[in-house]
């Protein structure tokens, strides 16, 4: 934690502890001074005091999240504060002076958590647009080593795509008879072999669809069963 965090979380501590204190003692005279019993006046402050700690975290939440503040969580803020500047002005003395004075602490404690709620939070978009990819390393040409290496990954994809193309046997380079429907494979080749005496090995695997150790295998049982 750096020294101006902890000088600003530290601060708001000591505001919310003074405030909470000056809420307690005011609204303990009060709930006394108008008749409420003693043991229900000692621990009233404390639903105005946690009150305004819930909806404090819950406005932090929100902030840290991103997301806007909920109404809810400010109005039920801004409902303890304005409870304690009512006890604390209540149980001063009736004058300004010391009306002001009493009601100060609540009133600064309201003005450090709306300062804490507005302030705005690091753009985290901008550290993930300019740091490199997980397990890759930066480019020291940046975006214009990025834009000249593109038309050569795209010319090497280019020609690869080219070979494999051409190193691929075409099926249609041959025309020839194809298999006919519900014909048997090894009447399929002795037909070929009949209308086509010059064709290869390889066309008649082309023609046929099926490997060239196919077709010498059904050769060899032709010739084994013509024996």
């Amino acid at each position: 934690m750096n020294p101006t965090r902890f000088a600003r979380n530290a601060s708001t501590v000591a505001v919310a502890s003074i405030a909470a204190w000056s809420s307690w003692s005011h609204m303990v005279h009060v709930a006394l001074t108008f008749g409420e019993r003693p043991e229900v006046a000692y621990v009233l402050p404390i639903s105005v005091d946690g009150m305004l700690i819930v909806a404090s975290t819950e406005m932090m939440d929100d902030k840290r999240a991103g997301r806007p503040v909920r109404w809810s969580a400010r109005t039920a803020f801004l409902a303890g504060v304005g409870a304690s500047v009512a006890a604390n002005i209540a149980a001063a003395q009736p004058t300004l002076g010391a009306r002001i004075v009493a009601a100060w602490p609540a009133v600064a404690l309201l003005l450090v958590v709306e300062m804490l709620s507005r302030a705005r939070q690091p753009d985290m978009s901008k550290r993930v647009a300019s740091s490199p990819r997980e397990g890759g390393t930066a480019s020291p040409l940046g975006k214009a080593g990025q834009d000249d290496a593109a038309p050569d990954a795209a010319s090497a994809t280019e020609k690869s795509m080219t070979a494999r193309t051409s190193d691929a046997p075409s099926r249609s380079r041959t025309p020839g008879p194809r298999r006919q429907h519900g014909e048997r494979t090894s009447d399929a080749l002795l037909r070929i072999q009949a209308e086509r005496p010059d064709a290869s090995l390889t066309d008649i695997a082309t023609h046929l669809g099926v490997t060239e150790r196919h077709v010498r295998r059904l050769l060899n049982s032709a010739l084994t069963e013509s024996e």
